[in-house]
């Protein structure tokens, strides 16, 4: 709907839309550690509203901070509420700044609820002018009995109503907003309402009545004794209650003049924006080609107060060498013109070996004084594999790499900086280089945007000698200014062991990993491609021949939505964030059982998503001259410590369905065998170690299927009796307290009722009872010390341990518990990966880890060794640790990934 601007008048519900933006985003924070989301989606708000109505009038309302007129009718309004997130009022005075900057009027009384100042406000303008409010508050409602010149928009849902959408949603007309509410009450602000009348009967009563004083004075025509109970025993509650939710009306001496708003002054939030890191309305603001210059000369500018230098000449590169020989220590950071280590040219290399001092090396620019790679590489490969010289390096791997591809196989490697920050730095924190030297210096690296993409440069190799040295000369500096910081923090962190004994030879593994890579057969993957293809087209028709052969595009939610609740009259289950009926994969599942067209869709999505993640893109990552895909994978990803694989990401191959089919494709080299190596159950053994609990570890002892144990105990039968159902959700059960899932969590899981799941989880606990103590004791510690820790003291810090809002404190809970019984497997995991490479090496096996997935290893090893191989494999894993718990290693062996997959 359109608005005419000179004659609207918008009116936002600032503490509404503040608590909204608050919970709309994951936590976000400024390089700082300052909490910044709802003040993100706050201004992302407004500047949606600009865009979309072009507003000449906007007002600001805020509630009033402690007591409101309301406490004075009941002291117990609001008594209920929790406690708010302890940095959102951090987070309010932020928006307040924003408003200010923009000239965006505010208002705030006293005493005096915002909605009320609202309906006042909207009371003295809506005879000439059209009032939007901006709220989700449904007291507002009434404020539709002012003229039909009012509406509610709900930015978040793009959704707006007029009188009529409004009083269609509600089932009865706004002027009895006041009575209706009397009868049901307020849960959110503890209103007491008639104790005893739901939404329903609520309902009936006031399309029934015409008011409280209609209903009590005609309690005889009301059938229902227990109704007629209930309001005559809460009748003085029904009375306040409406009083309660009545909108107040106070003057406030403000004319449309007061309210006026100018959208040209939204460029002057810049200063905050740039405070708080918000790069994305910065950018939308536009910076000129003069500022966003005056930004990178200003970056040039302060690094050129360092000693910088090239080296193009033969006499300039033996005096590095000979330097670099005498320093023993350096930092060395390649420059390359791609992202796939293994295919990219090698551009130049920089050196750092003291604070202030670093030198560049070019060897493929498009210059001609430059040296010719050949000798720079003969020169520095001596150095540069020398395992007596320190070599320091951010993100080691792809230096490692690019520098195998080059012939110069490094040693002597020191400290992977991100690595290792990656221990000492919150979750919040960024271990990428430039990050951290915000974070640690307060220096502003030069980008690779900065550089190549605002030049419009084609590569790296295109960047001009003098900006290239700036560039590469910063990045092996810090890595040299860095590695002592982290270094100092992880020994007072006392996470030296984890880096040192753990991390940093797991890089040295991956690597090799990487290098190793993984056949695919290309030929496998086309005529998977077809069968895909045939198999969707199958399903068109099928749904077409359904609906009357009308074409749908199932790719698209509104067209499916249009189909499964119009054109099938299908009953919907839920609502979007827009306010559409909802088609998600829990929908269609719904529906799939009155209906055979949503189960199609899941599946034609299910061929879609396997064909576009990994039929269409495995291929496009065969590396041209190994034949072979290299997946990368990250040490620093998770906050658990698990690792994780991208372009691509190897370990979200599908283990079941048609998905399983395209395992059919990896293949070991020739006379090689794929080898399968899975930990059983290792979370599970993980939590019966710490917990020692013992009817826990007696079922691991004893060699049980846990999650039989765990049914057989909540069902009350024998183990040879538990159905796969039962035994189903005993598995369910085991991992959802793990990941500390609730009640309600698991009755929709598992689609049960929430008083089912209640019961499972506390016999869970009754049976299982040291597992609850060793949860609170987790708790407590993270209390304490405000992280929680792995069996190798990996920390992970939890601030909302210490909230008082209820919703983020047990998301806290289950997060400072899961960390450690998933970051201990991790652990378990790294050291079998290192321990079994050595291993290896040492038996002379010429075995290769491929891949690591979770809690599995994909070996690949010689066919003639096989048994040999696989037995070391078992031995080597399941003696990482020497718990009472032991750890069982299963292996399966296959001529392809399909064949050992379990």
């Amino acid at each position: 709907m359109k608005f005419d601007p000179k004659k609207t008048i918008f009116l936002i519900d600032g503490s509404s839309c503040l608590y909204r933006a608050y919970y709309s985003l994951r936590p976000l924070h400024t390089p700082q550690g300052i909490p910044v989301q709802a003040v993100y989606s706050f201004c992302r708000m407004i500047k949606k509203l600009i865009n979309t109505y072009s507003p000449e009038y906007i007002v600001l309302v805020w509630d009033s901070r402690g007591k409101t007129t309301r406490h004075k009718m009941y002291k117990e309004y609001k008594a209920t509420r929790q406690a708010p997130p302890s940095d959102i009022f951090d987070q309010k005075d932020f928006i307040v700044e924003f408003a200010n900057l923009i000239g965006l009027k505010q208002l705030e009384q006293e005493g005096i609820e915002a909605d009320d100042i609202m309906f006042s406000v909207a009371k003295e303008q809506a005879k000439n002018n059209a009032i939007v409010l901006m709220t989700l508050d449904k007291d507002m409602g009434q404020t539709f009995a002012l003229g039909d010149q009012v509406y509610i928009l709900d930015t978040f849902k793009d959704k707006l109503y007029d009188r009529a959408s409004f009083e269609e949603k509600m089932g009865f007309p706004v002027e009895k907003m006041p009575f209706y509410f009397a009868l049901l009450g307020d849960v959110s602000d503890n209103i007491p309402g008639v104790r005893g009348i739901g939404k329903k009967t609520a309902l009936d009563l006031v399309n029934t009545f015409d008011s409280l004083e209609d209903i009590y004075a005609r309690l005889s025509a009301i059938k229902k004794a227990r109704v007629v109970s209930a309001l005559e025993q809460n009748k003085d509650n029904a009375f306040l209650s409406r009083e309660l939710f009545l909108l107040q009306y106070y003057k406030t001496g403000l004319g449309k003049s007061d309210l006026s708003f100018d959208a040209k002054n939204w460029p002057k939030a810049r200063s905050l924006f740039e405070k708080l890191n918000f790069k994305s309305l910065l950018k939308e603001i536009g910076r000129t080609k003069v500022e966003k210059t005056y930004i990178i000369d200003k970056k040039i500018v302060h690094w050129k107060k360092y000693d910088f230098k090239a080296v193009t000449t033969t006499q300039d590169l033996q005096e590095l060498c000979a330097y670099l020989k005498k320093k023993k220590a350096f930092a060395v950071d390649t420059e390359t013109n791609g992202l796939r280590p293994l295919q990219v040219d090698l551009i130049g290399i920089s050196f750092c070996a003291e604070k202030g001092k670093a030198y560049y090396v070019p060897c493929g620019h498009k210059i001609n004084h430059q040296l010719s790679c050949d000798e720079i590489i003969a020169a520095l490969k001596p150095i540069l594999e020398d395992p007596t010289i320190k070599k320091y390096l951010h993100n080691v791997k792809y230096d490692q790499l690019v520098l195998a591809n080059h012939g110069i196989e490094l040693q002597g490697f020191a400290m992977d900086t991100m690595v290792a920050a990656k221990l000492v730095i919150r979750d919040w924190q960024s271990p990428g280089l430039k990050k951290l030297s915000h974070y640690y210096f307060e220096e502003e690296m030069l980008t690779y945007g900065d550089v190549v993409k605002f030049h419009k440069y084609k590569d790296f190799s295109h960047v001009p000698l003098d900006l290239a040295v700036l560039y590469s000369c910063a990045d092996s500096l810090q890595t040299f200014r860095l590695a002592p910081l982290i270094e100092k923090e992880l020994k007072e962190a006392k996470l030296e062991k984890q880096y040192y004994e753990i991390e940093h030879p797991l890089t040295q593994v991956l690597y090799k990993i990487e290098r190793e890579g993984i056949s695919l057969d290309s030929n496998i993957i086309k005529d998977l491609d077809r069968k895909v293809i045939k198999d969707l087209a199958t399903i068109e028709e099928k749904i077409a021949t359904l609906v009357g052969k009308e074409t749908i595009n199932l790719n698209s939610p509104r067209q499916v939505e249009d189909l499964l609740f119009y054109k099938l009259k299908l009953p919907p289950q839920k609502k979007t964030a827009t306010g559409g009926y909802s088609t998600d994969h829990e929908v269609l599942q719904k529906l799939a059982k009155i209906h055979p067209i949503p189960g199609l869709i899941i599946k034609y999505r299910e061929l879609s998503k396997l064909k576009n993640t990994y039929i269409d893109a495995l291929p496009t990552y065969i590396n041209s001259n190994t034949k072979r895909i290299h997946t990368t994978f990250s040490q620093v990803m998770t906050a658990t410590g698990r690792l994780s694989s991208a372009n691509p990401n190897l370990q979200n191959i599908p283990v079941s369905g048609f998905g399983l089919e395209i395992r059919t494709a990896f293949k070991p080299k020739a006379n090689n065998i794929f080898i399968a190596a899975d930990y059983s159950q290792i979370e599970l053994r993980v939590l019966a170690h710490f917990s020692q609990d013992k009817n826990l570890i007696d079922a691991f002892l004893k060699g049980h299927d846990i999650h039989r144990e765990t049914a057989a105990r909540l069902f009350d039968v024998p183990m040879d009796k538990v159905t796969h159902d039962q035994r189903q959700l005993g598995k369910r059960i085991n991992f959802s307290i793990l990941y500390g899932m609730t009640p309600y969590g698991l009755s929709k899981d598992l689609g049960i009722s929430f008083k089912d799941a209640k019961h499972y989880i506390a016999k869970y606990f009754a049976q299982y009872p040291a597992v609850s103590d060793w949860m609170e004791k987790v708790v407590e510690f993270t209390k304490e010390y405000g992280y929680t820790k792995t069996f190798w003291k990996r920390r992970r810090y939890v601030p909302n341990i210490y909230e008082r809002n209820r919703a983020l404190y047990e998301e806290a809970r289950r997060i400072a518990i899961n960390t450690v019984a998933q970051g201990t497997a991790a652990e378990i995991m790294k050291i079998g990966m290192i321990n079994l490479d050595k291993a290896f090496a040492e038996h002379i096996i010429d075995a290769h880890i491929l891949l690591q997935i979770h809690d599995e290893l994909l070996i690949s090893g010689p066919k003639d060794q096989v048994e040999k191989t696989e037995q070391l494999i078992k031995e080597v894993l399941e003696s990482v640790v020497d718990w009472h718990v032991p750890l069982v290693v299963t292996t399966h062996i296959g001529a392809d990934w399909k064949e050992v997959t379990k």
